[in-house]
């Protein structure tokens, strides 16, 4: 197991290296010029290419693109991201702040969503070519299906403009920070961000609990007098395999999930700043939050080839 683990961390590190130089050349390589943008319209003829020029060695951004790129990595080894242009805060404060609404909207996105999956997947396989079955299937292919814009705008019609159940917009109205008014609040982006991740979960928990239900160990255990819900557990326990899989590959999908649903709920989180930040060509911005998104999905996929090895004793004894 530890040698598993060192072996995956420099993996990660080496690939989040990779992912770095990319991000920063990509950026460098986008069309438009940030520094036009913070230049006030009312600056003109030689007072604008003075404001550019002195704004331009503010930012380093005066200096040749190797300079820049050496400068800007030796930072990001001590967790330097360097500065926003539009703010001027540093990017790590900035990201950091934004974390914990993202990570609230997604951490309880994918909790319901898995809460909601395994047990419609199990369902789904057990009953399967039922009613239940085909019901349970048509649902979550529908929620795939309908973009997740198109359904916040219609769940803000409904709930919050006609029917005036809910709110629309934020993480606390007017005066109110306790958790109430919070829990309100997330009950529109989270459930729909939720149904988008449930609907994806119950077809490979299906697919995996119908592959281990028709196997030979599964009939073995009818054989020997076990009850069908014995058997069950253990042919869920063995599909979890496939589902750890699934979730260390959704983590980025819920992510770009999130990033429209904060957008059109007004949630302050990493995507809202991220969208900002692109609107505005605040590349440092960018690139931290294409950074921490690395992180993210490293990280996931470091737990899920570890969750291997716990919930299969094959694949721990194989390494």
């Amino acid at each position: 197991m530890l040698r598993t683990l060192v072996t995956r961390l420099l993996s990660s590190i080496a690939v989040f290296l990779i992912i770095a130089v990319g991000l920063f050349t990509l950026v460098r390589l986008a069309p438009g010029d940030p520094i036009e943008m913070m230049v006030p319209l009312e600056v003109s003829g030689a007072d604008r290419e003075a404001y550019t020029a002195a704004v331009r060695a503010r930012f380093g951004l005066d200096q040749p693109v190797l300079v820049q790129f050496w400068r800007w990595l030796g930072g990001l080894m001590t967790g330097d991201l360097g500065f926003s242009y539009t703010g001027g805060q540093p990017v790590s404060e900035l990201l950091t702040d934004r974390l914990g609404p993202t990570a609230l909207l997604m951490g309880s996105a994918l909790t319901i969503g898995l809460i909601i999956a395994v047990p419609a997947g199990v369902i789904a396989a057990v009953r399967r070519n039922t009613v239940a079955d085909y019901t349970i299937s048509s649902v979550s292919v529908i929620a795939i299906s309908v973009p997740s814009f198109f359904l916040g705008m219609l769940a803000i019609y409904v709930f919050a403009v006609k029917l005036r159940v809910l709110p629309s917009s934020g993480m606390h109205g007017t005066g109110q920070d306790g958790l109430g008014d919070l829990l309100l609040h997330m009950v529109l982006p989270v459930g729909l961000l939720a149904l988008a991740n449930s609907a994806s979960f119950i077809r490979y928990v299906r697919s995996g609990v119908l592959e281990e239900l028709g196997k030979d160990y599964v009939r073995t255990i009818i054989a020997k007098g076990g009850t069908p819900s014995r058997a069950l557990r253990h042919a869920l326990r063995n599909s979890l395999m496939s589902l750890i899989t699934v979730l260390a590959t959704t983590i980025p999908i819920t992510l770009s999930g999130a990033v429209v649903l904060e957008q059109i709920f007004a949630w302050p989180g990493m995507g809202q700043l991220a969208i900002s930040a692109l609107t505005n060509r605040d590349y440092p911005v960018l690139i931290g939050f294409g950074l921490y998104t690395a992180v993210l999905v490293l990280i996931c996929n470091l737990i899920a080839d570890l969750s291997y090895s716990i919930i299969d004793p094959r694949v721990r004894t194989s390494r």
